[in-house]
């Protein structure tokens, strides 16, 4: 059931006054002149048996609908402004064939981790499973497809290097290999070890110590990081270049995976 109020809600203030359109899931907050009533209320109907099968599959018992602010437009998509309590979610109407990537953020919600790795790797995996693969960061293509082909450029990057860099607001190209490098890591270990102990190691108490993916290996998988990250690679290797791959690749080392993405997308 949705029910569709007026409100007056502080981030929204300088335009009209806010509406929102509640569910189980979700409570979705916009303004009138960005977004119609029915269509918002057509996208809650969408979303929130993604949020369900999220929360079965995350093992995540949230009772309080998330915010969502619906912002028009392109823009960022994130969770962090709210403290991972609620999101601004751009793209609701699809843009260039791209859709708003609310599993993704969702998974931030219900599931996070002061792990950048392990933060956004989850979310990327969510929305590859559960959500659409012509969301960011895959645009279209499978995580299989993104590290062969970033591979095949020789553009790989560690994962030591993945977590002592803020890369989730770099460079475009830059941005899009470290995310699916991430999401093709936490990919590995679910298969390896299972989700619940994924989750576990993103849940873990620190106790005010930085996590890195040694600690979280040892403590959490009992196996040194060097022999988790190798035996990752060589699942990478052996996959190989899906067809997919190779068109990716290419546009790599030219530097033109913009106007490649966007010919998948079309």
């Amino acid at each position: 059931m949705l029910l569709c109020v007026l409100a007056i809600w502080p981030p929204l203030v300088g335009a009209a006054p806010a509406e929102e359109v509640q569910g189980e899931c979700y409570r979705f907050v916009f303004n009138s002149s960005d977004f119609s009533e029915s269509e918002v209320e057509a996208f809650a109907r969408e979303a929130e048996p993604l949020c369900r099968q999220l929360k079965e599959t995350l093992g995540v018992d949230r009772r309080e609908p998330i915010p969502v602010y619906l912002r028009p437009g392109q823009g960022v998509s994130s969770t962090i402004p709210h403290r991972n309590q609620a999101m601004d979610l751009f793209y609701m109407r699809p843009i260039h064939g791209v859709p708003a990537p609310i599993v993704h953020e969702t998974t931030h919600i219900l599931v996070d981790s002061p792990h950048v790795v392990l933060r956004e790797g989850l979310a990327t995996v969510m929305e590859e499973r559960i959500g659409s693969l012509k969301a960011h960061p895959t645009y279209g293509f499978t995580l299989e497809d993104w590290t062969g082909a970033i591979r095949c450029a020789g553009r790989q990057v560690s994962l030591r290097y993945l977590e002592t860099q803020d890369w989730r607001e770099g460079p475009w190209e830059a941005n899009l290999i470290a995310y699916t490098t991430s999401g093709s890591f936490v990919k590995f270990l679910i298969e390896r070890y299972g989700l619940n102990s994924v989750v576990r190691a993103m849940q873990w108490n620190w106790k005010g110590r930085k996590p890195t993916m040694d600690r979280v290996c040892e403590l959490v998988f009992n196996e040194s990081l060097e022999s988790v990250e190798k035996e990752w690679l060589d699942r990478v290797e052996r996959i190989g270049l899906t067809s997919d791959s190779l068109g990716l690749c290419q546009a790599l080392r030219e530097g033109k995976v913009q106007e490649f993405v966007r010919g998948r997308l079309r």
